[in-house]
């Protein structure tokens, strides 16, 4: 992965900008960008969010904090610690620092601060990060890895960073609409159904791109209560299909989690993903489709380091005939 990691910078000492509105970390950030811009590459920074608050001229101006990093940076929240409670915060916090501007929040999976994890618990941070906009594991000791887990825990982070994989073709295409249009990857309930009551108050739950709801389970029970909103859902691991709006008690051993994908829904993952980054290109793709409404999804592809050469392919599904096609 090629990026500048600007880590709690706060000002970087002496550091300030001229314009008490503008946080010296945003300016070193656009020079990243504009560094990287110019060699043909997307530009952008990894940065530690609200750290352009710090050591700025005028600290009490919130636009200075997390707000004013929407332009280049791919925040990251810090040394959180390794608790339910941080888990359960953070599926709320990504959505909603996206309904915000910010696109692309990141976590360090499992807690920065914690030693080794209960297994439960380990395996459900790993199930959360497939479905987030960067799947980071980082820690101040490094014990995070599934081969640190063995056992249903290391089976069940093994799956899920493999699935992670595969979805790289869906998830790349919601990149791709978040950078052209602002429509986060990651989207609270509200932000596509504000005429349901119920969508502001399911925060344990949230959209990734257009056509899967992922509802996290941040507890030790094993379940999650889920917000099904309106229309058909179908889950994507079982089957089982739900019909809203509803709300449901959903529960799943360490090998699977509540992701529901809307009727008429397109799931597109590669299954011939490779290792390195010569070979990256996918020749095979395999589609999930739930039944029960028309719908189309537009897989995009680039050279993977910018948008010089790219493809758009319309796949669309038409329920009544149950008829599935691959555009050119």
């Amino acid at each position: 992965m090629r990026h500048w990691w600007l880590d709690y910078c706060g000002g970087c000492g002496s550091s300030i900008a001229s314009n008490p509105h503008v946080a010296p970390d945003n300016l070193i950030n656009q020079a990243y960008a504009d560094h990287d811009t110019g060699r043909g590459l997307r530009g952008f920074a990894f940065s530690r969010i609200g750290g352009t608050e710090h050591g700025s001229l005028d600290a009490s101006n919130f636009a200075l904090g997390p707000w004013s990093e929407r332009r280049n940076t791919l925040a990251f929240t810090g040394d959180t610690y390794s608790t339910w409670e941080t888990l359960a915060y953070e599926v709320r916090f990504t959505a909603g620092e996206a309904a915000a501007g910010l696109t692309n929040v990141t976590h360090d999976l499992g807690g920065f601060h914690g030693g080794h994890l209960a297994d439960d618990m380990y395996a459900r941070w790993m199930q959360f990060g497939t479905f987030q906009p960067v799947d980071r594991m980082h820690s101040d000791h490094g014990d995070r890895l599934p081969w640190d887990y063995p056992g249903a825990a290391q089976a069940g982070a093994q799956k899920f960073l493999r699935l992670r994989e595969a979805l790289v073709p869906y998830t790349y295409t919601m990149a791709r609409q978040a950078s052209q249009n602002g429509l986060p990857i990651v989207r609270p309930m509200y932000l596509e159904f504000p005429s349901q009551e119920a969508a502001y108050s399911a925060n344990g739950e949230y959209l990734y791109g257009d056509n899967l709801l992922v509802a996290p389970i941040v507890t030790p029970s094993g379940s999650v209560s889920v917000w099904v909103p309106p229309g058909s859902w179908t889950d994507y691991f079982t089957g089982t299909t739900y019909t809203g709006p509803a709300t449901v008690t959903m529960s799943a051993p360490l090998s699977r989690m509540p992701v529901l994908v809307r009727a008429g829904g397109l799931v597109p993952t590669r299954t011939d993903y490779v290792h390195s980054q010569k070979d990256s290109v996918a020749g095979k793709f395999t589609v999930a489709v739930a039944a029960g409404a028309d719908g189309a999804f537009s897989l995009y592809a680039d050279d993977g380091s910018s948008s010089a050469a790219s493809t758009t392919t319309p796949l669309s599904w038409a329920d009544g005939t149950r008829t599935f096609t691959v555009g050119a």
